[in-house]
């Protein structure tokens, strides 16, 4: 267990959850720094979700995204938008770390519990969500419409 704290993300977070974003996905790297720092000041001041971050000796190496969940036929959720390790430092508890953190701010906020979407071939990712009580519930296609920047 790599020792550090546990925290809610701050805007000078913006050049470390960049490098996890290319961690996780290098074709995230089209989505600039400047722009993760833009979408931090956004979900900061203006939605209820909450991201916490892993710290160590000043460095963030791991987030966790959780939103709001609402729907006409379900208690409410938080919806898990992003969970990343940087990748030296999986499989160390840092992941864990973070799943407790938010779990236990869902629970004291008075959601019903938590949902995710996991790619189908991230098997350790899965073997980690059902090793913490995490259940499959359904194949589906995600789509996506986007309107292109003029």
């Amino acid at each position: 267990m790599i020792e550090g704290r546990i925290r809610e993300i701050h805007v000078n977070d913006y050049h470390n959850i960049y490098m996890l974003n290319q961690d996780f996905n290098s074709s995230l790297k089209l989505f600039s720094e400047g722009r993760v720092k833009e979408k931090i000041e956004i979900i900061c001041s203006r939605t209820k979700d909450i991201i916490f971050v892993y710290e160590h000796n000043d460095e963030v190496l791991g987030y966790i995204h959780g939103s709001p969940y609402e729907l006409l036929f379900s208690d409410s959720l938080i919806n898990i938008l992003g969970f990343v390790v940087k990748e030296e430092y999986r499989s160390m508890g840092i992941g864990s770390r973070l799943m407790d953190r938010l779990e236990e701010w869902a629970r004291d906020n008075g959601y019903a519990g938590i949902k995710l979407l996991s790619h189908p071939s991230r098997k350790s990712a899965h073997r980690f969500y059902e090793n913490r009580g995490y259940k499959f519930t359904k194949d589906q296609m995600n789509f996506v419409k986007n309107w292109t920047k003029e």
